[in-house]
């Protein structure tokens, strides 16, 4: 008796094998392209302010893929047809998500310059001052930037191009310098501007507390990976925005803490990058995103039934003159056959290349008949040979003398009236020729014809000989080619 567990473990490897059959290089590509596609629409959900009205079109498409499975046609059918409009919806609510996709994407940096490590002296500076003016309630706005472009979002500010120092953070934010309600834009290393305008957020909810800097620092981090640091004038308290959050900070070190990681993340070098990477929720967001691209394409894209068609393809032979056989008169032109194998192998099909195919020369042919197999037929990868209709074609065997025979040449046309023909004479006059003695006699052989309306002066052509019918060939070697030559000569008048 076999054993239940050996027969699932049986039907688990079957399936594995005959997956494993079906999948193709272009499907690894197609999953790998679909992984990194939800890779950045997950990491956009992580920190999207648009997360709620995404809600909505992910019930519309949980609908359909249900309609679909379950035959709902009507209710697939109304989803289809208002697939543009959803599309449009798409769009316009998400918009600046999706610019914003599309500059992190431009923003990929495949091989990454190493930047100095100025984690301890800038990080060390920009805490300290920001600690001061905390302390002593001065409002700063301060702008990190990230990998991502932020001149689209940013308004106005003076040009600086200065060394951070604690002297100077404390000097642009003064109260009595111009443009200190404005943000100071940093690279890291140097101040950039100052008294720039940030782009406010509409996402009011998020901000417990805070005025008019909060919510241009969350404005902005939900334009691009920028971190942005504030100094409330009001309560001296310090807060950070990035990536569409906004929170306070507990203490100094808090910050110190932030900048360090900001430092490590966006200007130290690959290996630093890569581990922490490998370290943070990036990880398990492209597993995810593996995960949910693999499972789409197993429902949509893969079939593991096998898909039968039939098609009808021509048939060629060749080499058959060299063989003592020939065709029977009911022997078809071509065959219906039918392939079996996976939908993602017919998709990619193309019938009209298919032929059967037969080399008579190197064929074994027994009880004078040639079988449709794969053998002879150029079969792409992915899909086998199941059965073919007719099965088998029939030959006949023959049995072929030699006998030398006139050469005729036929004309046709007129000849020239200032001409007068003469004579059309082959060369050779006799040719022998190999004629199967199951047929009738052969008492001539005419070439192709002769057309006299093309004849100005005596002329020599090259015609070729016309054997109809496989009751009759030449000997191998020998040319089908004749030297005619057409005798003419002029009137005189």
């Amino acid at each position: 008796m076999i054993e239940p567990d050996f027969i699932l473990l049986q039907n688990i490897q079957d399936t594995f094998n005959t997956f494993l059959q079906n999948i193709r290089i272009v499907d690894l590509l197609d999953i790998i392209i679909i992984s990194s596609f939800l890779y950045i629409v997950l990491n956009w959900l992580r920190q999207s302010a648009s997360r709620r009205n995404l809600f909505s079109f992910l019930v519309i498409l949980i609908v359909y893929v249900i309609a679909r499975f379950t035959g709902m046609y009507l209710t697939e059918l109304l989803i289809e047809g208002l697939f543009v409009i959803i599309l449009i919806g798409i769009i316009v609510v998400f918009q600046s998500d999706m610019r914003r996709i599309i500059d992190r994407i431009s923003n990929w940096r495949f091989f990454d310059i190493s930047q100095p490590d100025s984690t301890d002296i800038s990080s060390s500076i920009i805490t300290e001052a920001v600690a001061k003016m905390a302390d002593q309630r001065t409002g700063a706005l301060i702008v990190l930037k990230g990998r991502e472009d932020w001149d689209r979002h940013v308004h106005g500010g003076i040009e600086l191009d200065g060394k951070i120092t604690i002297p100077l953070l404390r000097s642009l934010f003064n109260t009595s310098a111009p443009g200190h309600d404005g943000a100071v834009l940093s690279d890291g290393q140097r101040i950039l501007k100052f008294g720039v305008h940030l782009p406010l957020s509409t996402n009011l909810y998020k901000l417990s507390r805070g005025g008019t800097r909060h919510t241009a620092a969350l404005g902005l981090s939900e334009k691009c990976d920028a971190l942005v640091i504030v100094v409330s004038e009001e309560r001296g308290t310090i807060s950070i925005a990035q990536n569409g959050r906004i929170r306070q900070l507990e203490s100094h070190s808090d910050l110190k803490k932030h900048l360090d990681d900001f430092w490590a993340e966006y200007y130290q070098s690959n290996t630093t990058s890569y581990k922490q990477w490998g370290e943070s929720r990036s990880l398990k967001t492209a597993l995810a995103a593996g995960s949910l691209a693999f499972i789409l394409w197993l429902s949509f894209a893969y079939s593991s039934e096998t898909v039968y068609r039939t098609y009808a393809v021509p048939i060629e032979y060749s080499n058959l003159e060299s063989t003592p056989y020939a065709l029977q008169d009911t022997v078809p032109l071509e065959a219906r056959l039918t392939l079996s194998g996976s939908e993602q192998a017919f998709r990619t099909f193309e019938p009209s290349d298919l032929v059967i195919s037969f080399d008579l020369a190197s064929e074994e042919v027994e009880d004078l008949e040639l079988d449709i197999d794969s053998d002879n037929i150029n079969l792409p990868a992915g899909l086998q040979f199941f059965e073919a209709s007719p099965p088998a074609l029939q030959l006949k065997k023959q049995f072929f003398v030699p006998a030398d025979v006139p050469v005729k040449v036929p004309v046709t046309g007129t000849i020239a009236e200032h001409l007068q023909f003469q004579s059309v004479v082959p060369s050779p006059e006799t040719i022998t020729v190999l004629v199967d003695t199951a047929s009738a006699s052969i008492d001539s052989v005419l070439t192709e014809p002769v057309d006299l309306s093309q004849i100005e002066e005596q002329t020599v052509q090259q015609k070729m000989l016309q054997l109809q019918g496989d009751s009759f060939r030449l000997p191998e070697q020998t040319s089908p080619n004749i030297s005619v030559t057409v005798n003419v000569r002029k009137i005189q008048s």
